[in-house]
């Protein structure tokens, strides 16, 4: 009986609970890249459409002001950045800012009009707020 209990042929219930701890925490640490990833994908995602948004507004500012010669100045409207589960949205807040100013060049004083876009909302599950500023300046 002592004989058999020397044989150290097989694998101890030891090695085995430590193989076990380890492939857990490989596969959780892998789990946590994924959604961390996830999270960033979905992040940079609602970064571009928040831009295109902005980009779509002064794009329409430079029209109204080329057709109409004033801007087209609001409060603040809302704009769908995303449709998240259950298709319910995503949405943010886009502003417009207009700002008369001057640019000195070589002693002239030049003026010009700075337009302002800024988008502004809040991620699922982040408790501040995300803003795209988008800036042109029309003289």
């Amino acid at each position: 009986m002592i004989a058999s209990l020397r044989n150290e042929k097989g694998i101890t219930l030891l090695e085995t609970l430590a193989t076990a701890i380890i492939v857990v925490v490989a596969l959780i640490s892998i789990y946590t890249g994924i959604i961390y990833a996830d999270k960033q994908v979905q992040r940079n995602y609602h970064d571009r459409v928040a831009t295109l948004h902005a980009s779509g507004e002064l794009e329409w500012q430079m029209y109204h002001k080329k057709n109409y010669k004033e801007f087209d100045t609001y409060g603040s409207k809302t704009v769908v950045i995303d449709k998240l589960y259950r298709n319910a949205p995503l949405n943010g807040t886009m502003t417009t800012k207009t700002k008369e100013t001057q640019e000195s060049v070589v002693g002239v004083s030049v003026p010009f009009t700075i337009v302002e876009v800024s988008v502004t909302w809040t991620e699922p599950g982040d408790k501040t707020p995300r803003t795209i500023v988008v800036r042109e300046d029309f003289y």
